[in-house]
């Protein structure tokens, strides 16, 4: 017995290879995550930029889906969650069209407050071949969708930390100079999930990724910039693909800079003038008085107002923090209401 036990440790530990991660090098030994790591799908996204259109106009970082992906899978693994739900958090965004969030502006425009990579989720991991490699590893497509409402540590409701967001703020107040990685080792060593919410203890280290968001849903995600620029983009694709230039296998499984060069190659009077705007994005738009806009879109909000432990109590950061409370909600209606856009 000794003897077999011996050589199921020792296998495993033959089978067992370092991943790279932000957040550090992870000795992985299981089969199915790795072969899941190094299959086409997941290795696509390191050509699909965590910041779509805007890596070729405002925000050259460089920073992908795959990082990302790899990033929530860490976490995950660093605080214990199970293997169905590592393998959840490492697939979760496998399905993003080209270009990340464009393709929310592509096929779903009047839902923005949703991703439509989350709805063609199920099927992506089919169409892909990645439900066969679950299949082989004794998985199934159903046990590891990260929409399910099974994995509570990988997705929660906003204004909640869940490992997704932790995640792409942690990475992302990085990559932009606002958090170093002595500050973000410190908030991830300090953050622990209780089997319901990601609980914090030092609210003057969690309170930064916390003002990052609020920044960031307001100047990034949310901005009218983004919205533009999306939107112009979407709109050269969707021509591109009229005029036979573009499949949807292209957005769906493709690479962003092949598809880039595609649509820029393409002479046609609406592409060109869209890639007029969005190289001179500033020039094309301006914010108004509501009456005298054209459109006022409604972006969503993805600012997270932590749990603190305190004490014996467990509060929001918000409840403990004035000042924080004041400019979350400031922010959160300002987007609510919406962006007030004059198109020149």
């Amino acid at each position: 017995m000794l003897r077999i036990l011996f050589f199921i440790l020792f296998s495993f530990q033959l089978l067992a290879k370092p991943v790279e991660t932000f957040y550090g090098v992870i000795e992985v030994n299981e089969p199915v995550l790795l072969e899941l790591i190094a299959s086409k799908p997941m290795q696509r996204l390191k050509s699909v930029h965590q910041y779509g259109i805007s890596y070729y106009t405002t925000n050259p970082e460089e920073y992908n889906r795959y990082d990302h992906c790899l990033g929530v899978f860490a976490l995950l693994r660093m605080k214990g969650m199970t293997l169905e739900e590592q393998i959840a958090g490492l697939l979760h965004d496998v399905s993003h069209t080209v270009f990340s969030h464009v393709g929310d502006y592509v096929f779903s425009p009047s839902k923005l407050q949703n991703a439509y990579q989350d709805d063609i989720h199920a099927w992506f991991l089919e169409e892909y071949g990645i439900g066969k490699i679950l299949k082989k590893h004794g998985f199934s497509i159903a046990q590891v969708l990260h929409k399910s409402g099974s994995f509570k540590a990988l997705e929660q409701p906003l204004p909640n930390l869940c490992a997704d967001r932790i995640e792409y703020n942690l990475q992302g107040a990085y990559h932009g100079g606002f958090l170093t990685k002595k500050e973000i080792e410190e908030i991830v060593e300090d953050l622990s999930f209780d089997g319901e919410r990601w609980i914090a203890t030092k609210p003057e280290k969690i309170k930064k990724l916390a003002e990052y968001s609020i920044r960031m849903s307001k100047e990034f995600w949310g901005s009218p910039t983004n919205y533009v620029l999306s939107t112009w983009f979407s709109d050269a694709i969707r021509r591109a693909i009229e005029l036979k230039k573009l499949t949807m296998r292209d957005i769906h499984f493709g690479k962003d800079h092949v598809v880039w060069k595609k649509i820029r190659k393409i002479r046609d009077p609406l592409i060109q003038n869209r890639f007029q705007k969005i190289f001179n994005v500033h020039k094309f738009f301006s914010l108004v008085d509501p009456k005298n806009a054209d459109l006022v879109p409604k972006m969503k909000f993805r600012g997270i107002d932590p749990w603190i432990k305190n004490g014996e109590k467990i509060e929001r950061l918000t409840a403990l923090d004035a000042a924080i409370e004041r400019k979350f909600q400031s922010t959160k209606q300002e987007m609510e209401t919406g962006w007030p856009i004059k198109m020149q």
